[in-house]
């Protein structure tokens, strides 16, 4: 683990890998750097860096002082800065539902700065429109430990306890800031409009189940990237790369194939 101070924030850091073609992942919402071991073991390390993170206000990286520090557009901002300090230079970046929205609010500012996406179960870019009322919101924005339990669980089509209380232990790390600060972001980021001005090779891969974020609106978000791919697995839900690894796996492989 390396820690850099990034735009002011404490972040831990991870990079493994031999390869001279750059990957940066970005976990999602209330996670950390270790949601990507699945893929990141299923990948070649002889050809590419694998560079991974713990967003501020999870895992091992610092808190933020507000939530107003812990929102999609400051996280993409922090991408941008961790790939300058790091010299990591257009790599393809790859997220997970926030992580995915902090990568298209990366890319939205400085277009030139990847040269692939890969789109896993993203955040809606028309807002929580999906969402039925305001207590649905508060719950997202300032749950109870057993509305996080619950929030959790429902991110998978079938998911063991033991596995269940791994990721539990993890989202306990999580600051109300963050929570806060991705909740009330994610219901402002209605950016789709502005996606057609991206002009970089990328993919958004889903499962059908998805009882996070709803498969119409990922679809909506994959029609309105020029060139972007879609994957949508059968009787998966909100993470892919978990439920069905191998496929995921080589899926973003046959990605990682036509990107220079």
């Amino acid at each position: 683990m390396q820690r850099h101070v990034i735009r002011g924030a404490d972040l831990a850091i991870w990079q493994t890998g031999k390869g001279d073609r750059d990957l940066v992942f970005i976990h999602g919402f209330q996670n950390d750097h270790t949601a990507w071991r699945p893929l990141i073991e299923r990948l070649d390390e002889n050809r590419y860096r694998f560079t991974s993170f713990d967003l501020l206000g999870c895992g091992a990286s610092g808190s933020a002082d507000s939530w107003k520090r812990c929102t999609i557009d400051e996280y993409g901002a922090d991408l941008i800065a961790l790939c300058d300090t790091l010299n990591i230079d257009r790599p393809v970046a790859i997220g997970h539902s926030l992580g995915a929205a902090a990568i298209l609010s990366a890319a939205l500012t400085t277009p030139d700065r990847f040269a692939g996406m890969i789109l896993i179960a993203p955040a809606s870019t028309t807002g929580l429109d999906y969402l039925p009322d305001e207590a649905s919101f508060d719950a997202l924005a300032h749950p109870t430990r057993e509305q996080q339990l619950t929030l959790a669980r429902a991110a998978f089509r079938r998911v063991s306890e033991e596995d269940l209380h791994a990721l539990m232990s993890v989202i306990e790390l999580a600051s109300r800031e963050h929570i806060e600060g991705v909740a009330q972001s994610m219901r402002t980021f209605t950016c789709k409009p502005d996606l057609a001005d991206l002009d970089i090779p990328s993919i958004l891969i889903c499962g059908d189940r998805d009882r996070h974020v709803p498969l119409r609106n990922h679809l909506a978000t994959q029609q309105a990237i020029p060139r972007c791919g879609l994957q949508v697995y059968f009787d998966i839900g909100h993470v892919p790369f978990t439920e069905t690894p191998d496929s995921c796996a080589a899926d973003i492989q046959r990605f990682l194939a036509t990107v220079g």
